[in-house]
């Protein structure tokens, strides 16, 4: 019984990881998490945004991952960025919160490229809530005490090369471990930090349309690579649509409608394609963003996911 709810341990813990890996659960509109990807996207726009994004997802299941980030991007200076991400995220039994800032130099190589080299410094906690789970075993040591981290700092890196059309980033969104006041985690899981890789770009099919396909992978060591693909086809009045893709995992649908170039609405709906689909049918994700600042005589970056 006791190696039983020692598993559950384990499992929660391995979850706490791969929260604290990415910065990031598995959104499926990255146009509204390019800077909690990687913090050299701060600064990357012709424009300061402010944005909001909620995710559900498993609806109807029990422990279901719920996300809510809020973020805020802004070109302060001609070749530098800063930015801020609030991230409050709980599944199952794990709770997560998190404060990031992002700083991030934009070199110009050429008239047509960039390349942006970004720090972030985060504070937060995770706590795994033991104490409220159902074990086989009353009174078992190892289950009668949650397991929290405290207030932690970390930090992370990453750098972004960008063309008007193209983008392709990589990052370390973590470089220290997740360690547990009360819990020797190196029982359990490999709890170093990961790596993040994407790129993407704007392909113009007429005046009209535009399609702008993009891909984004996440690698932590003793945990499977999660791979999202997405196509959005954009309106040059401002609305979006198209679908996603996590490999071996779920496949979903996007809308979006920018109103007068500020204010940004979207939507997702996912359907699980892995054996998931048999306890639940369905995931949503709503975002909202504020551009403001919007100048257009600065050099024009490529469309970072929005």
């Amino acid at each position: 019984m006791k190696k039983t709810n020692s598993i559950i341990v384990a499992l929660g813990i391995v979850v706490a990881s791969f929260q604290a890996l990415g910065q990031d659960p598995n959104y499926r509109q990255n146009q509204f998490n390019a800077l909690m990807l990687n913090p050299a996207q701060a600064g990357a726009n012709s424009y300061n945004d402010v944005s909001t994004l909620a995710n559900a997802q498993w609806g109807g299941f029990k422990g279901a991952p719920k996300t809510m980030t809020l973020s805020g991007n802004f070109n302060l200076l001609k070749n530098f960025g800063l930015g801020g991400t609030l991230l409050q995220d709980e599944l199952g039994p794990v709770s997560t919160t998190q404060f990031a800032v992002n700083g991030a130099y934009h070199l110009k190589l050429n008239n047509a490229w960039k390349l942006s080299l970004g720090l972030r410094a985060i504070a937060g906690n995770t706590s795994v809530n033991l104490t409220e789970l159902d074990i086989t075993q009353p009174f078992d040591p190892d289950m009668l005490t949650n397991l929290s981290t405290g207030l932690t700092f970390n930090a992370g890196w990453g750098v972004l090369l960008y063309h008007k059309n193209f983008y392709l980033g990589f990052s370390q969104p973590r470089v220290g471990q997740t360690v547990f006041k009360n819990r020797n985690t190196n029982l359990y899981v490999d709890a170093k930090g990961g790596y993040v890789g994407y790129m993407g770009g704007t392909v113009t099919i007429n005046p009209m349309w535009q399609l702008r396909p993009n891909v984004v992978a996440r690698y932590m060591e003793g945990l499977p690579w999660t791979v999202d693909l997405n196509a959005i086809m954009t309106h040059k009045m401002g609305l979006d649509f198209g679908i996603s893709y996590q490999l071996k995992s779920s496949i979903g649908a996007i809308v979006g409608y920018d109103i007068n170039n500020r204010f940004y609405l979207g939507y997702s709906y996912s359907f699980p394609t892995s054996n998931m689909n048999k306890a639940t049918v369905q995931s949503h994700e709503i975002a909202l963003r504020w551009k403001f600042n919007n100048n257009p005589s600065r050099c024009q970056g490529p469309r970072f996911f929005n």
